[in-house]
């Protein structure tokens, strides 16, 4: 295991953009926390909690540089916001344009800020028919994680991979509904582990150990199986399952993962009308979102050129004088 990791209060949650801010106000109530919403859309304000605009100007449909600088623009804002919190929770969904420019922004400046601080940033990866939203995602996940003592990562492509029937909006309230609980789960302190986490979640009419199963499986597809080093094992509604059956299902993951060793595996009990599992899972670097990245298979990261600077594109004006 490596070091716990530190949650302190006051905590405050940080939802980033539509997705972001819908999951920030319901998690916000798990945590028992305040929650901010940093948006480029003014419909994403909610009456209750701090907002804060990216404002697009005159723009009907920037780019992710474009809404990164403006981000930019607005640190002097977000670095307000943020003080006076021990822990920051930062979630935002990252096949989002609004979430893949504006998260890399706050999760710096929230880390600039955090000195005596944690910082944690739960995202969502697009489904990897999304062509064009997954090269950005992979470069903005690279730079959150640099930023933050602890990242997870939730594959909408999982759960297709896991349930090829399921429609999007379906897809889309499990993973903010696992997103939640998660949040919960680091605001409690269950989650100790520092580094980059892969969640997958899943439930079952089958009972807990079909929906582990499942779990195990979309966790499999998301990471490389080398690289799994600790997992948390959640089970909503395992107050009704029989400690044999528990025991029996944290002795077949130490199976499964047979590269970590104990107390490798460790499991969270509570109540629930449904059952519900999330599989939580400390990885090492290789994620199968480096490969989302090409570039970087050929440049190292450590090597990227102007990596201490975000890609954005401010606006520039020109004065061209008039020549007769």
């Amino acid at each position: 295991m490596g070091e716990n990791l530190a949650i302190m209060r006051p905590m405050l949650v940080i939802g980033v953009g539509g997705a972001g801010s819908r999951i920030a106000g319901s998690a916000c109530n798990e945590a028992d926390s305040e929650f901010i919403v940093i948006s480029n859309d003014i419909n994403d304000k909610v009456e209750r909690n701090g907002f804060i605009l990216i404002d697009p100007k005159t723009w009907a449909n920037p780019s992710s540089y474009k809404l990164r600088s403006y981000a930019q623009e607005s640190s002097r804002k977000i670095r307000d916001a943020l003080r006076g919190f021990d822990t920051l929770v930062m979630v935002a969904n990252l096949a989002g344009r609004g979430g893949s420019a504006i998260a890399p922004v706050v999760s710096r400046l929230a880390h600039e800020e955090a000195s005596k601080k944690t910082v944690v940033s739960i995202v969502i990866m697009p489904f990897r028919f999304e062509k064009d939203r997954v090269f950005q995602a992979a470069i903005s996940l690279k730079r959150i994680r640099d930023s933050s003592d602890a990242t997870i990562v939730l594959d909408n492509d999982a759960f297709i991979e896991s349930d090829p029937a399921i429609q999007v909006d379906q897809c889309y309230k499990k993973t903010n509904k696992a997103l939640i609980q998660t949040i919960g789960l680091v605001c409690r302190g269950d989650y100790k582990e520092l580094g980059t986490s892969l969640l997958s979640s899943s439930d079952s009419n089958d009972g807990a150990e079909v929906a582990t199963a499942d779990s195990v499986a979309m966790m499999y597809h998301t990471g490389y199986p080398g690289s799994i080093k600790n997992t948390l094992l959640y089970v909503m509604g395992g107050k009704k399952v029989s400690v044999g059956l528990l025991n029996s299902i944290v002795n077949n993951l130490k199976e499964i993962f047979t590269d970590i060793s104990t107390p490798g595996v460790s499991i969270v009990v509570t109540d629930g009308d449904k059952m519900n599992v999330s599989l939580l899972a400390s990885v090492e670097k290789t994620t199968r979102f480096d490969d989302y990245d090409p570039i970087a298979q050929i440049i190292p990261q450590e090597n990227t050129l102007d990596w201490d600077d975000l890609d954005s594109s401010p606006d520039i004006e020109l004065t061209i004088p008039n020549i007769e």
